[in-house]
């Protein structure tokens, strides 16, 4: 192809000075053709030209090594087809076919691998985010509990994109009373509701996972979502980048907020501090408008939904039967009721951080701070220790007894009557307040100081449990007289003891 300057010389000769093309070949020495080439010539786009595929020997085999390839992205990555292993395999079982060496096997696989790569990542887009809308994400977050243990806890983080504020809450586990409690405790604090919020495919809130978008949704979910107003919005499957904002906020805030890691006495206690962390967060630039993010957050707080009439009560309520020992078994944990429900059905009132224990008419029995994890026990002594005090003599015959700390049981062994009722009455009055480890430690202060009568025990449990006041010196508001100093001098009295002493 002729350079652009030759073309336009053409051109210039043909339009502008009328020359023929006779005349035109005889001054640029170009052929016919040439010349009426690009006299004829109208389109100047450089288009690109894909090159030409050449045909190759690997061609038969390229369709079963793109499968092999294809296969192994579902594969950990050290268990994937190498090239030499991909041209062993091949020569194993197409050698009439392998007419290639293994470098040209080689090159093709390097080549595919680069591909499958790209195709994998699939090209995102950036998203827009209309104002009152938000997204929602659980993440795992280590504190220490009030015993100085460190516990794995889960955080609920609900992010509103357009703002890029975001709030979190923290449970202990990532069941349905713990999502709408957090959900819930957001609405509250705002006073309002985003219009659309969009969730992971959380069991909690999709009961099955139809075709396409379609979820068949909780009964608890679908009732809070009614209640509340909001558009529930689900991602793909593995397709965490679709809520990609709560993604990094759950980051943020675990990088952010628990570090270094806080200890933690009460979920619903922290959960509050943690709305002022927030909110303390929020005082800074958006990373890309550059203005403040709580300016931000107030001007899609008028797009969102107002907070229903009604509040909302978060809570799962099933039936269980007690067994011998008046226990229920939920979630995977134990929890005791009272000794007059054994082998009786009971109603188990369930919420975020607690477990209620209902009668048949719905009237609390007793109450338990809701475990997470498998095989754990709460027991609430209290109204077995009623049973027993009326019947302090049964009492070493009962398997309520063998279920006692050690001291307590070796104490009211050695009681008699009248001391095991004492005995049980205040270890009752003990409980009512606290809890078995305090009313253990009590008795070992008694019995450590020699002494075993129930007066002294609960002594020893008002010692340890009444507050403490520091004592703060004394302040007087009038000047002290200061009285003058006197000098001692006994040298009188000792010239008198000195002398003798005569009879007369």
């Amino acid at each position: 192809m002729l350079s652009m300057d030759d073309i336009k010389y053409i051109k210039r000769m043909y339009e502008k000075e009328d020359c023929s093309i006779r005349e035109i070949m005889r001054r640029t020495g170009y052929h016919y053709e040439t010349v009426k080439k690009y006299l004829d010539m109208e389109d100047f786009n450089n288009l690109p030209h894909p090159p030409r595929e050449v045909p190759s020997l690997l061609d038969p085999l390229k369709p079963v090594i793109d499968d092999w390839l294809q296969a192994d992205l579902n594969l950990p990555r050290k268990q994937r087809h190498t090239a030499k292993k991909v041209f062993e395999r091949l020569h194993e079982k197409y050698s009439k076919l392998l007419k290639v060496k293994q470098r040209t096997v080689q090159s093709y696989v390097s080549k595919k691998k680069q591909e499958l790569a790209v195709l994998d990542k699939q090209a995102r887009l950036p998203l827009y985010h209309p104002t009152g809308e938000a997204q929602v994400d659980f993440g795992h977050v280590a504190v220490y509990d009030a015993s100085g243990i460190l516990i794995d806890t889960l955080k609920l983080t609900m992010s509103f994109p357009y703002s890029n504020k975001s709030y979190c809450q923290i449970f202990g586990g990532e069941n349905q009373q713990c999502l709408l409690q957090g959900m819930k405790n957001i609405f509250m604090y705002i006073g309002k509701v985003p219009t659309r919020i969009v969730f992971d495919n959380l069991s909690t809130a999709v009961a099955h996972l139809g075709k396409g978008h379609d979820r068949i949704l909780t009964d608890g979910f679908k009732r809070f979502k009614l209640h509340y107003g909001f558009e529930a919005v689900f991602c793909n499957g593995n397709a965490g980048w679709e809520k990609g904002n709560v993604e990094n906020k759950v980051g943020y805030e675990r990088r952010n907020m628990f570090v270094p890691v806080p200890t933690v006495k009460d979920f619903c206690d922290f959960n509050k501090e943690l709305f002022v962390l927030c909110d303390k967060d929020a005082q800074r630039p958006h990373y890309i408008k550059h203005c403040q993010i709580e300016g931000l957050f107030q001007e899609e707080l008028p797009q969102m939904n107002p907070l229903p009439r009604t509040e909302f009560d978060v809570f799962m309520l099933e039936t269980r039967t007690c067994d011998n020992y008046a226990k229920i078994h939920f979630d995977g944990n134990t929890y005791s009721t009272a000794p007059k429900f054994a082998r009786t059905e009971v109603f188990v009132k369930a919420i975020s951080d607690a477990v209620f224990i209902l009668d048949g008419e719905c009237r609390q029995v007793i109450s338990h701070p809701r475990l997470y994890g498998k095989g754990l026990e709460s027991m609430n002594w209290l109204p077995y220790l009623e049973l027993m005090s009326r019947r302090p003599m049964a009492i070493k015959y009962t398997d309520f007894f063998n279920t006692l700390p050690e001291n307590w049981r070796k104490y009211l062994a050695s009681q008699d009557i009248v001391g095991r009722r004492k005995g049980l009455t205040a270890l009752h009055e003990m409980l009512k307040k606290h809890d078995m480890d305090t009313a253990e430690t009590a008795l070992s202060v008694a019995i450590d100081n020699g002494v075993k009568d129930v007066d002294s025990i609960l002594a020893a449990y008002r010692a340890l449990t009444a507050p403490t006041h520091r004592m703060v010196p004394m302040q007087l508001k009038c000047n002290i007289v200061q009285q003058p100093k006197f000098t001692i001098d006994n040298t009188k009295y000792d010239r008198l003891f000195a002398r003798e002493v005569h009879n007369s």
